[in-house]
């Protein structure tokens, strides 16, 4: 695994027939991993809501729902693209629900910070309809949701960094891939 780590979202919302009026946003917490033999696959889950104040992440997060990524573009854009799966037949199995969608996530690290941003649309499913009211406000009518993530590091005792990661001021911290 190359990394395991928290990261602060903030999450913006729009209907996913009209994807560029912002309905709502909101500040969470995400679970992200990237894993696989070449770095691959990203997973990304919602962890429970938060202000903009935290400094570390709290260690019982816990994931809700998730999406699972492919890289398709390393090294563009000063970051590395991965396209969001609609088929799960080949994601692994993690705690809390996978979705599939449509879309893309950019990530970006660097010695010491790592950020992902993108849009993703989450078709309205019975799996959806399952998980998603808890998460997402939209209308029962509603065809889905198209996200947008805004996210950035944060401290998590239970991270797994990748390495020559920065602690902040500058000294590297080697962790094991």
């Amino acid at each position: 695994m190359s990394f395991f780590i928290a990261m602060h979202n903030r999450r913006a919302m729009a209907k996913l027939d009209n994807p560029r009026t912002i309905i709502s946003e909101s500040n969470e917490f995400l679970i992200v991993s990237r894993s696989g033999g070449c770095n691959q696959f990203l997973s990304v889950s919602n962890a429970g809501a938060c202000s903009e104040l935290e400094v570390s992440a709290p260690g019982g997060l816990i994931p809700e729902f998730g999406i699972y990524a492919t890289l398709v573009l390393q090294n563009t854009l000063d970051g590395d693209l991965f396209l969001v799966e609609q088929d799960l037949a080949n994601a692994p199995s993690h705690p809390g629900t996978t979705l599939g969608g449509d879309g893309y996530l950019l990530l970006r690290q660097s010695e010491n910070q790592i950020t992902l941003s993108g849009a993703v649309r989450v078709k309205q499913s019975d799996e959806v309809s399952r998980v998603m009211p808890r998460c997402v406000p939209f209308d029962e009518p509603d065809p889905g949701a198209t996200l947008y993530v805004h996210a950035t590091y944060l401290p998590w005792e239970k991270e797994i960094l990748p390495s020559r990661f920065s602690d902040g001021d500058g000294t590297p911290m080697l962790v094991p891939e």
